[in-house]
């Protein structure tokens, strides 16, 4: 690409002396064209996302198109980093035309940074706090937190369906599944249904609450992505978007089987083991 022409630059790259430097990773996943038209989700450039997980070799993953105002905003998280980066702004109309609505959908970017202020897990908190009648997560890498799983149960308890729809055999990173599934027990014995993709790795980070509510970007459901990573999610208020969401997870569903309380109670020696020596790598995973 270089040899092209084109401007490449690596975001804190793994060579530095600094640690807690290549620690602070961007996870954020963001294209935009002419300034006009934006793609975002959790997808990644490789031969995994060049299919329809129609095999084990291609995964399942969601990307949104964008176009309007919020492009703008996606093009400064962009800018965010290529300019600590490679010390260029990028600036001027030919960069950032004017942008007129392009429907009436209400959405907000939520751009987190490390290290500071996690407005994920806040914005999780609030809307698993004041769910009334569905919460539907997709999420790869499922290592949530004491507060969050307090929260869905209490949301089971209020008598909302809470469903986590999670990677099954097929998962790239099993030591973090492995982290994850400690949570897995108290979750489930507080009503949480749990259910694991079958055909291929799911790697779709989605979020749909009460059919109204939905987010989907780059955040995992992990300590990591709350505090540490660099990430990009995109919030949409909109019944028919929600509709649109719910309608893709019930598809994804009809492919997964659900992980039971007793499948828990039955797991082998290897995963507690494995379960076990995880626990204090959480927070990195």
């Amino acid at each position: 690409m270089r040899d092209a022409g084109c401007k490449v630059a690596y975001y804190h790259p793994t060579a530095s002396l600094r640690v807690d430097r290549t620690n602070r990773r961007s996870h954020r996943r963001v294209l935009v064209i002419d300034g006009k038209v934006a793609f975002t989700g959790s997808a990644g450039f490789s031969r995994k996302w060049s299919g329809h997980a129609q095999d084990k070799d291609h995964w399942r993953d969601t990307q949104v198109r964008i176009e309007g105002p919020l492009v703008a905003k996606l093009q400064w998280a962009f800018e965010e980093h290529w300019v600590k980066t490679f010390g260029e702004t990028l600036s001027g109309a030919a960069q950032f035309p004017q942008l007129a609505n392009a429907g009436d959908w209400k959405a907000q970017l939520i751009a987190s940074t490390s290290f500071s202020m996690a407005p994920i897990p806040l914005l999780q908190a609030t809307v698993f706090a004041a769910a009334e009648k569905r919460i539907w997560i997709t999420n790869p890498y499922c290592t949530p937190t004491d507060d969050q799983v307090e929260l869905l149960v209490k949301a089971v308890q209020r008598g909302v369906d809470v469903r986590l729809l999670l990677p099954g055999i097929n998962n790239d990173q099993p030591l973090t599944k492995s982290a994850g599934r400690a949570a897995y027990g108290r979750m489930l014995e507080g009503g949480v249904k749990i259910f694991e993709y079958q055909p291929t790795m799911i790697h779709t980070k989605s979020m749909i609450v009460d059919g109204l509510f939905s987010m989907l970007g780059s955040s995992n459901l992990d300590a990591r992505s709350s505090e540490i990573n660099e990430e990009l999610d995109v919030v949409v208020y909109d019944e028919n978007f929600g509709r649109q969401m719910e309608a893709v997870f019930e598809k994804d569903l009809h492919e997964s089987r659900e992980y039971t309380l007793q499948d828990f109670k039955n797991r082998s020696w290897w995963e507690r083991t494995t379960e076990w020596l995880m626990l204090p790598f959480r927070s990195q995973l």
